[in-house]
């Protein structure tokens, strides 16, 4: 592999990791708040309500979340191509 290649890699994997780290920030908030709500359940005996409840938050807080920082992305995107046609 020439460095050319290796470098272009290493740019592509800069760029995406963002958009990849946002998908497992999802899914840790989902599988965090189930535990969380499986924990209280066996406390408080509800099961699965409280479960249920958790589960939900967890959902609802992951997708605001993605949405959240997708848009920050997009919108940081969007600036560096405006920058880069400017340059140009």
């Amino acid at each position: 592999m020439k460095l050319g290649d290796l470098n272009g890699l290493v740019k592509a994997y800069r760029e995406a990791m963002p958009y990849l780290a946002v998908g497992v920030q999802m899914a840790a908030m989902v599988v965090i708040m189930f535990l969380l709500g499986k924990w209280a359940d066996e406390k408080f005996g509800t099961y699965p309500w409280l479960m249920l409840l958790c589960i939900f938050f967890g959902i609802s807080a992951g997708f605001y979340h993605f949405f959240k920082q997708t848009n920050a992305l997009a919108k940081k995107s969007n600036k560096k191509e405006d920058n880069s046609d400017e340059i140009r």
